[in-house]
């Protein structure tokens, strides 16, 4: 995940880290080195919990508005949204979030490989790019919500190389005027909707950190299950994008995964809103094996039910999660 200040998320100065080898993750300090709850991760499949949780809800994502486009040397991000009028902020709640989180900026990840640029994986395997959303808590300042376990809830969603260029249209030739670093550019009537994917209700959730110093522990993670297209042109593009050496391309933004150390990851899908079953209590709700034992104890009924977890890996919309 991105800086964020509104691109800058602590007091490290911005070009003193990067991806290169004198720069890269494996010098960077502070929680980065030490933490226990570090992002990105990698879903394994095999291992989740099912979580009976509500529907998260995205609110005026379909709402346009200024944004700025800019080059921060690590990537490009896409801020402004403070300055929307309240009513139109986009913002999300529900989906297990205790509150309201406001939409702060959001950004990419890639490196130049097809098969290596999303920082989280599902099963070792990468995605082209990652979108993340940043949202800050409503009652929280930015300062304050890097302090809290539950100041930030990031969206991540996939990206594919497909035909449908749609959720970067309104971008690419923004992208093009903000090559070099620190170059900005206004871009109007811009809705930040087109990047969610069509279904909603399909998604990942675990407690990390920022994947950039200060790797803040601070952010509720949700990946959505399902990716959204790019085209190969709208990719180059991204990739041309350059770094903090003048005239040379940012090839990677990626950090490598990290431990779990023990964490839950946890999956909502719209099939769980289908079962019947005698509790909403996940409590007791275990991985074994290829499946999950749930065993529901109540005053007047003994409850049992078994969920077989496999994987579902669809070629012809390239994404990949456990089906009930």
């Amino acid at each position: 995940m991105g800086r964020i200040s509104h691109q800058h998320s602590s007091s490290d100065n911005t070009h003193s880290w990067g991806y290169d080898d004198h720069n890269g993750p494996h010098t960077w300090g502070k929680h980065c080195r030490h933490g226990t709850r570090q992002s990105p991760i990698d879903i394994r499949t095999s291992n989740l919990e099912f979580a009976y949780i509500n529907q998260l809800h995205f609110v005026n994502y379909d709402q346009s508005g200024a944004v700025e486009l800019k080059n921060n040397g690590h990537g490009v991000a896409i801020s402004g949204f403070e300055k929307w009028e309240p009513r139109q902020r986009p913002y999300i709640y529900g989906g297990g979030l205790t509150g309201k989180y406001l939409l702060l900026q959001f950004h990419f990840h890639w490196t130049h490989d097809h098969l290596y640029g999303s920082e989280h994986s599902i099963n070792n395997l990468h995605y082209p790019v990652e979108v993340h959303l940043v949202h800050v808590k409503e009652e929280y300042t930015l300062t304050e919500a890097l302090e809290q376990p539950d100041g930030l809830a990031v969206v991540g969603i996939f990206m594919y190389i497909g035909s449908d260029g749609s959720s970067m249209a309104n971008l690419e030739s923004g992208l093009k005027r903000v090559v070099e670093q620190d170059s900005a550019t206004l871009i109007f009537n811009y809705t930040v909707g087109v990047h969610l994917p069509p279904v909603l209700d399909n998604f990942y959730r675990y407690q990390g950190s920022l994947t950039t110093p200060g790797c803040d522990e601070s952010v509720i993670w949700t990946l959505m299950a399902e990716p959204i297209p790019i085209l190969t042109q709208q990719l180059e593009t991204l990739r041309a994008i350059h770094g903090p050496v003048f005239g040379k391309r940012l090839s990677v933004n990626v950090r490598p995964l990290q431990p779990l150390n023990g964490r839950r990851v946890q999956f909502r899908s719209s099939s769980l809103n289908r079962q019947k079953i005698c509790s909403n209590d996940t409590s007791a709700m275990k991985p074994s094996g290829n499946g999950v034992v749930a065993v529901f104890i109540g005053p007047v009924a003994f409850c049992f039910a078994f969920f077989v977890l496999f994987l579902n890996f669809n070629l012809n919309n390239h994404y990949i999660y456990p089906v009930i």
